[in-house]
């Protein structure tokens, strides 16, 4: 039957934690290598392990996965959005790379979390 009507609370520093993580490892890779998309794959995968472990327990809905994934996508995502507004010189460039950064972990975030979401009950 599952929980029908426990309301679960959602302990965010554990999120955070994870957010941490890929921050770390986005800061380490981008010491390594200097193209963007390559140093985005730090993230990707940190999200790709939290959507397995999410589809395993089967106790995330799509909305609740889609903000875990978006909290902890954006701090992943930190290092590679100061560099971008390292320079302030070509301003359209900036706004252009970090729109271009956000709806890009936008879709990540949303096919993560419809790969997370419990399956529908039928009672």
């Amino acid at each position: 039957m599952g929980d029908l009507f426990l309301k679960q609370r959602e302990n965010w520093w554990v999120w955070v934690a994870w957010g941490i993580v890929g921050l770390v490892a986005s800061k380490l890779l981008m010491s390594v290598l200097n193209n963007v998309w390559w140093v985005m794959l730090a993230p990707i995968v940190i999200l790709l392990m939290l959507t397995a472990w999410m589809n395993f327990n089967r106790r995330f809905d799509f909305i609740r996965a889609l903000k875990i994934f978006i909290l902890v996508g954006v701090i992943s995502m930190l290092p590679l959005f100061e560099q971008r507004w390292h320079s302030w010189d070509q301003l359209i460039h900036m706004a252009v790379d970090s729109g271009t950064l956000l709806i890009s972990l936008l879709t990540v975030c949303v096919l993560c979390a419809l790969l997370a979401k419990r399956p529908k009950q039928y009672y």
